[in-house]
């Protein structure tokens, strides 16, 4: 029985890896077009959402199916996000060329400011992964998400940002890093956000069990 249960745990275990590789591997191949960046993405997490709870389909066709049924709304939420980095970089870049002094302070309000433009890009995908909502409303929950949960926030801003510095910290972690993000980094990061975001989005699982309770009373 021992025997038994282990192999039943690895073969699982395996099996849960395997799952990422392709996932990572449909995320990347997806992502090429670039603009499609934000639908290959919503795509993921839809899976991977379902994949800490251990409600897994068929993962293909979830993704695709989410690539699809997320595609419009993804795509101008992508190109918002990358409309507001490519103007924070340029703000950003010319804050450095001035002086010490209004360089150095307007560098800082950017770096506030760009903290909390990749939390809300952390926070926009799985929402629109999870809950259906107009893009409006989707960046505002994400703004709010990111400052009422800052700890969880704070928590998935460091493992992105480490994960990116470490990846461009040399040539030759840069070398190293490559071949890990197109079969197991993207994915990876995506998991280990997923199982905190379980716990966030317990602020709109609550209002909506409220939500079905008051409607019971009702009738």
């Amino acid at each position: 029985m021992r025997f038994n249960l282990m192999d039943n745990v690895v073969m699982r275990a395996m099996g849960k890896i395997c799952d990422m590789f392709f996932l990572n591997i449909l995320w990347v191949v997806c992502s090429i077009p670039i603009i499609t960046i934000g639908a290959s993405t919503t795509a993921l997490y839809t899976v991977m959402l379902k994949f800490v709870r251990n409600e897994e389909g068929y993962i293909f066709r979830s993704f695709f199916k989410a690539f699809k049924e997320n595609f419009r709304q993804s795509t101008v939420i992508w190109l918002i996000i990358a409309a507001f980095g490519a103007l924070w970089w340029v703000d950003f870049r010319i804050a450095g060329m001035m002086g010490a002094g209004i360089g150095d302070a307007l560098r800082i309000i950017f770096l506030i400011i760009g903290f909390f433009l990749l939390s809300v890009t952390i926070y926009i995908f799985p929402l629109t992964a999870r809950y259906e909502n107009k893009i409006s409303a989707t960046f505002k929950n994400a703004l709010i998400l990111s400052i009422a949960k800052l700890p969880y926030t704070l928590l998935m801003v460091i493992v992105f940002a480490a994960a990116v510095l470490l990846s461009l910290w040399n040539t030759m972690t840069l070398m190293l890093a490559v071949p890990i993000w197109i079969l197991f980094g993207v994915s990876l990061i995506v998991w280990i956000n997923s199982w905190l975001l379980r716990r966030v989005f317990t602020v709109f699982e609550k209002d909506e069990e409220n939500t079905k309770e008051k409607e019971e009373v009702e009738k």
